[in-house]
């Protein structure tokens, strides 16, 4: 299979990979509309162009960089759930970048499973009334929409609420490696019928849909993390000497680094997998098969090199002033972000299995 970039997918590559080796700074996202960013994976009517594979580009360039803000939260994850469900009315303010939106779908609960939703709407008249808790909602802070899941009976919907909606309340902090993360009440919220997104019931499909190409631009950005871990380490082993010479001269080093290099490879590779099942898959278990998959390799690969890295560096790697410490930090949160391995492991079986994924994770 030919991986050769296209002119235009060249041009987007040269445009991040200069933006992220710049001093970019905390709020760039005027920066990201005017470069046509946030229409990546969007409709061609609305200033769109590309998908998966453009979103790789630009989600590996950002993870080189270490670019904190949250693209993902916003155009990959917010974006897909509207634009899967065809919201182009919110879908074009985001492309335009006048507004911002997070998804808010786990519950304390959950285990990361997206059908574990106890939060409630129920109907009252022409509106619904929302109660229950999210938690780990992914760029809340500078959103001014949460699209929330929330049960109508049986099945699972999802609503655009506005961030300053009355009953709602955010408790934000600061993740592991720095990153914005919230909790969120709400108590008696009351949205329109028109603030649903999609069909009632129709909200799992959505937002699993939407999350897997959150999970494959994850896992394009732990591409770029590894691939700076490894360099970092190559060029100090050159550089740090004991006994008179380089370390990076000692066999047993070799073999680490060489390891190190195989394990980037294979998780490149599992990155352009997860790009192209969605490129090309519509059945939605052999989707969730791919992209988990992906996830699975990603999370070991980066733990490996990650480690490794920490290891051959020595206590400078461990130390705040050397970047190759915040790298770790950032791949182990994306290690765990959207689900961690024993939850895609257990995800993957249930697609090829047909098999509910909450019997398997808590088995």
């Amino acid at each position: 299979m030919d991986f050769t970039l296209s002119a235009e997918q060249l041009m987007i590559k040269d445009s991040v990979d200069r933006y992220a080796a710049g001093n970019h700074g905390a709020d760039d996202w005027a920066t990201f509309a005017g470069l046509g960013w946030l229409g990546i994976g969007a409709p061609e009517e609305l200033g769109g162009f590309g998908g998966p594979t453009e979103t790789m580009i630009v989600m590996e360039a950002f993870g080189r960089g270490l670019v904190t803000e949250p693209y993902v939260a916003h155009v990959v994850l917010a974006g897909g759930v509207l634009s899967v469900a065809g919201r182009n009315d919110l879908l074009e303010p985001l492309v335009e970048g006048k507004r911002r939106f997070a998804v808010a779908y786990e519950e304390p609960h959950a285990r990361y499973e997206p059908a574990a939703v106890e939060t409630n709407a129920k109907r009252d008249g022409s509106s619904y009334v929302l109660t229950g808790r999210k938690v780990r909602v992914l760029g809340a802070a500078p959103a001014d929409t949460l699209i929330v899941s929330a049960r109508t009976g049986d099945d699972v919907t999802l609503f655009a609420v506005p961030s300053g909606a009355n009953g709602l309340k955010r408790t934000s902090y600061a993740s592991e490696d720095g990153h914005d993360a919230s909790a969120i009440t709400f108590e008696n919220v009351r949205v329109g019928a028109g603030d649903m997104i999609g069909d009632s019931g129709t909200g799992l499909a959505l937002l699993e849909a939407a999350l897997d190409r959150a999970t494959a631009a994850l896992c394009a950005e732990g591409v770029g993390l590894m691939s700076v871990m490894l360099n970092m380490t190559v060029e100090y082993t050159k550089q740090r000497r004991q006994f008179g010479v380089p370390i990076a001269s000692f066999q047993a080093l070799q073999h680490r680094m060489a390891e190190m290099f195989m394990e980037l490879e294979l998780a490149r590779s599992m990155s352009y997998v997860a790009a192209m099942t969605l490129e090309s898959e519509t059945e939605a278990d052999a989707r969730k098969r791919g992209i988990s998959a992906a996830k699975v390799q990603i999370a070991r690969s980066g733990r490996f090199i990650g480690q490794s890295a920490i290891q051959l560096h020595g206590g400078i790697g461990m130390s705040e002033e050397y970047k190759v410490g915040h790298y770790f930090k950032r791949m182990t949160a994306v290690e765990r972000l959207l689900g961690d391995t024993d939850y895609h492991l257990a995800r993957y079986i249930a697609a090829r299995d047909a098999r509910p994924v909450r019997e398997l994770v808590h088995s």
